[in-house]
């Protein structure tokens, strides 16, 4: 099976390598740390992919060692060349020995056939974990399953998860949850049928935000957990 992250494949369907949606995701980040009271003074993010959050992050804990690590020598190569204060590294942290006070697994272990592994794998580096999971098994998406099947075929998904399914892979990882939030990225270039459906999927997420979470989908679950 093609590498389609260091052959280009990925590169190509995705080809900012999602620096668009880093503000927000770095946001999440630090909204669920501040909330477990946590300001870690070195930070590794694994499958930091062009380095945008770690980037982000480094800006906003500048009293923090921050690193990013990715397998695509390409994503590395556009980390880099973005400058800031945060090093990047190509390879797989697990495997050189490195650790830090927090670590961050982005919207990766979806894309990794062995999920519960490499969670696992992930306390080598850490003693606390943040972990963002796309939710791309709602009702909705199991009665239209165009969503995630554009999931799989253009991101690499081989994972889909409910919330309850999220937490509970964490959890087989032996890792215990401590603080968790609900987490959207502003969609792109919408039409207007496509604006008023986030319409509606937002104003009902403010009401009910698990159902609507259940039924509808579209947002991911930022999880903290510590061993």
């Amino acid at each position: 099976m093609p590498d389609r992250y260091r052959d280009g494949g990925y590169a190509n369907d995705n080809p900012d390598w999602h620096l668009s949606d880093s503000p927000h995701k770095a946001e999440a980040v630090l909204q669920v740390a501040r909330r477990a009271g946590l300001r870690p003074r070195s930070v590794i993010d694994v499958g930091c992919g062009a380095g945008g959050v770690a980037t982000r992050l480094a800006e906003a804990w500048p009293e923090s060692e921050v690193q990013g690590w990715d397998i695509a020598p390409e994503a590395i190569a556009r980390a880099r060349a973005g400058g800031g204060g945060a090093s990047f590294h190509v390879g797989d942290p697990c495997r050189e020995g490195v650790r830090a006070e927090l670590v961050l697994c982005l919207d990766v272990a979806e894309h990794v056939v062995d999920d519960v592994g490499l969670l696992r794998d992930l306390a080598a580096l850490g003693p606390t974990l943040i972990v963002r999971s796309p939710l791309d098994l709602s009702v909705l998406d199991v009665i239209r399953p165009a969503r995630a099947l554009e999931a799989r075929e253009r991101y690499g998904h081989v994972h889909a998860y409910t919330r309850a399914l999220a937490r509970a892979r964490l959890e087989d990882a032996g890792w215990r949850i401590e603080a968790s939030i609900f987490h959207r990225v502003p969609p792109r270039r919408q039409t207007l049928r496509e604006r008023v459906v986030d319409r509606v999927r937002r104003t009902a997420f403010q009401l009910a935000p698990e159902t609507t979470v259940d039924l509808l989908g579209g947002w991911s679950l930022v999880m903290l957990a510590r061993r």
